[in-house]
């Protein structure tokens, strides 16, 4: 998205109006039924604007991505809650409403991810963002004691987010009527259970 620092504003306005419409009309009758065509209607715009913003609809499930992982880190850290479950719990606080929120467009992203170009980049992207956000916690925990210190970091931050990733698409498979953060909460304890540090 830093190719947006170089539009103007009227154009990164017309850009933003196109994706907005789009996300309208995908969260109402899915991806497949959406036409570039609609989504100029939707927009009130040339369908060449949408072409020029957004030449594949798959861009704009891979933008929701970004801006939802965006989104969901945001809010975790603006919780400014210190140590390892806390922290976590303030991801799955800001996780759960996001994506019951946006559950037409997780579900549509999460069907097609895998295996598609600029989705799978920005699953990928997202991994990246949400794996850095991850090692801060793990780094927290083992500098505090809360975390056992013989647990190689990398592959605990990797456990998360597969863990992370894992959870939401399972959320999605049986068809979202559980809260997510209550899910993600769930199998986070199992792993927490084994990389706490003994108090004995």
């Amino acid at each position: 998205m830093t190719e947006l620092l170089t539009l103007s504003p009227r154009a990164r306005a017309n850009r933003e109006k196109i994706y907005q419409a789009a996300i309208t009309l995908i969260e109402r009758q899915g991806l497949e039924a959406t036409t570039m065509d609609g989504i100029a209607a939707e927009a009130g715009m040339a369908r060449a604007s949408v072409f020029n913003h957004f030449p594949s609809k798959l861009l704009f499930l891979a933008e929701f991505f970004q801006r939802f992982t965006d989104d969901v880190i945001r809010a975790a850290r603006s919780a400014r809650l210190t140590g390892f479950r806390n922290r976590l719990e303030a991801l799955f606080a800001a996780i759960g409403p996001i994506a019951h929120a946006n559950k037409a467009m997780v579900r549509e992203f999460a069907s097609l991810a895998m295996g598609h170009g600029p989705l799978a980049d920005a699953e990928s992207e997202a991994d990246d963002i949400m794996r850095t956000f991850f090692r801060e916690l793990v780094d927290e925990g083992q500098a505090s004691g809360e975390l056992r210190a013989d647990v190689d970091p990398d592959v605990l931050t990797d456990f998360l987010v597969g863990i992370l990733t894992v959870t939401t698409h399972d959320w999605v498979n049986s068809g979202q009527k559980t809260p997510l953060q209550a899910d993600l909460s769930a199998r986070f304890d199992l792993l927490f259970q084994g990389i706490e540090k003994s108090s004995a």
